[in-house]
């Protein structure tokens, strides 16, 4: 009888570890084809923000505490209803359940009582909403036309005035999320060519609808320097966010190289610098324990490259960085939960000769300019003043 009973113990112990083993490799299978859908494709239309009531007293704004409206630093406001307006706003201060921000910049209308979007991007529209003149072009690539702004020289530094500025935006990001930056790029005295590439929104479609992670994108951004020369541009800098970032160091492949026009510098705003290392953080951010994300991460990356063929080693820039050759400028924020600062780490001791590296304490993704602007834009102006000087004639 007692055989017997440890038999049946035996089956039933079994039998729950096969039927524990089916379920951990169904987490598994499903994280990784959750993951490498996120990885591979990149639609997002809107730039991040929240819709809150606004009360407005005077030139000071209340709003309901949340992620976006406790953040450091200033915060843009659109108001939807009525949508006449937009406004910068500044520090934030909590009062109860509410955060206070001063109004510091305003343009139309922003009443009391309006339905408002949000947000640590501060803008969401086209150059428009600083009031800046912009032209809607289009760069022409293999692909077809992918839709950009130019935004001509401000004639502050008229020495500059043969110099752009390409901006590229990251993985599921918007040209808007780069307008912060605009008024110092400006100050510059270069031109901007604000730029998308193939499978974002509004971008043509490659033949699979899948991202290479900044390896294909990068022809995407000589396309752009091709344009730059055809309107008149003799020499560029290349500012890329997150993906961006890593599309702009892929772009410096000899393999891109001689370029239409001469690239003087990089600069790189929390760049997505090892895919795999990121790939492995989104599943620990996610509260995965440690063993679990990183067979989720290995299986999402088999899988992207059963898709898509992608080859990771291809843009691993922190592998790269021997073969870099330019001056680059580069921020991460200690609190980036979406690139680990790491990765920024890793680049900047690997290239102290060629990298200005500047360590954010509390900066999000993409959101190191709101620590400090004012810091932020006097360290991309002077970058650029180094990279671009001023030329007679």
């Amino acid at each position: 009888m007692t055989r017997l009973t440890d038999r049946l113990l035996n089956v039933r112990k079994r039998r729950a570890l096969g039927w524990a083993a089916l379920a951990y490799a169904g987490v598994v299978l499903a994280g990784a084809l959750v993951g490498a859908d996120i990885t591979l494709r990149s639609k997002t239309r809107w730039v991040k923000g929240v819709f809150v009531p606004v009360g407005r007293r005077g030139n000071e704004v209340y709003l309901p505490a949340g992620s976006e409206t406790l953040s450091r630093g200033p915060i843009g406001i659109v108001p939807l209803l009525p949508n006449k307006g937009h406004a910068v706003l500044g520090e934030r201060q909590v009062v109860g359940t509410l955060v206070r921000r001063p109004v510091q910049e305003e343009r139309g209308v922003l009443p009391n009582g309006a339905l408002a979007w949000a947000s640590t991007f501060v803008y969401n529209g086209t150059p428009a909403q600083l009031g800046v003149e912009f032209e809607d072009t289009a760069v022409s690539t293999p692909l077809g036309d992918m839709p950009a702004w130019h935004i001509p020289p401000s004639g502050d530094a008229p020495g500059r005035a043969d110099a752009i500025v390409i901006v590229i935006h990251g993985h599921g990001g918007q040209r808007p999320q780069a307008l912060r930056m605009l008024t110092a790029l400006r100050r510059t005295g270069a031109a901007s060519l604000f730029v998308t590439f193939r499978n974002a929104h509004g971008a043509p479609r490659s033949e699979t609808g899948y991202l290479t992670l900044g390896d294909q994108e990068a022809e995407d951004v000589i396309s752009a320097l091709h344009w730059a020369q055809g309107a008149g541009y003799r020499r560029a800098v290349l500012y890329g966010f997150s993906m961006g970032g890593n599309i702009a160091l892929s772009a410096l492949r000899a393999k891109h190289q001689p370029y239409p026009i001469p690239v003087t510098g990089v600069m790189l705003d929390c760049p997505a610098l090892d895919w795999r290392a990121t790939i492995l953080s989104q599943g620990q951010r996610f509260g995965l324990p440690p063993f679990l994300a990183r067979h989720v991460a290995t299986f999402t990356q088999w899988v992207v490259m059963r898709r898509s063929g992608q080859d990771f080693d291809t843009v691993d820039q922190i592998r790269a960085a021997p073969s870099f050759n330019l001056p680059i400028l580069m921020w991460h924020g200690t609190r980036d939960r979406t690139i680990p600062i790491a990765q920024a780490d890793a680049l900047a001791a690997a290239r102290p000769d060629l990298i200005e590296y500047h360590r954010v304490e509390g900066g999000k993704h993409i959101r190191v300019w709101n620590i400090n602007p004012e810091q932020y834009d006097a360290q991309l102006e002077t970058f650029i003043s180094k990279v671009l000087p001023e030329v007679e004639g």
